[in-house]
């Protein structure tokens, strides 16, 4: 359970994901990379958290930084087509 703690080991966690993403090219693994390397950031820091901590922290930095990187990498026309008539209006 110490391995949890250690920042070192979730900056290469977080660099095995975004080596993954580059495989396997969908933005999913890149925002669970960046949360990982995060939050080995955050632990860098000295903070001492516990292990369920630990994850919480993980969770909402990958949550936020997968948003983030839908976002920033989104196809600018990938917005849903709307119609303002039926088809079958005269």
């Amino acid at each position: 359970m110490a391995l949890f703690g250690t920042w070192w080991a979730w900056i290469c966690f977080g660099i095995l994901l975004v080596m993954l993403e580059l495989m396997l090219p969908s933005y999913f693994f890149l925002g669970f990379g960046i949360g990982a390397v995060l939050t080995g950031l955050v632990l860098l820091t000295g903070m001492t958290l516990t292990v369920q901590s630990v994850f919480l922290t993980f969770s909402i930095l990958s949550f936020i930084s997968w948003i983030v990187v839908r976002r920033a990498f989104r196809h600018p026309n990938s917005d849903a087509k709307t119609f303002d008539r039926d088809i079958n209006d005269g």
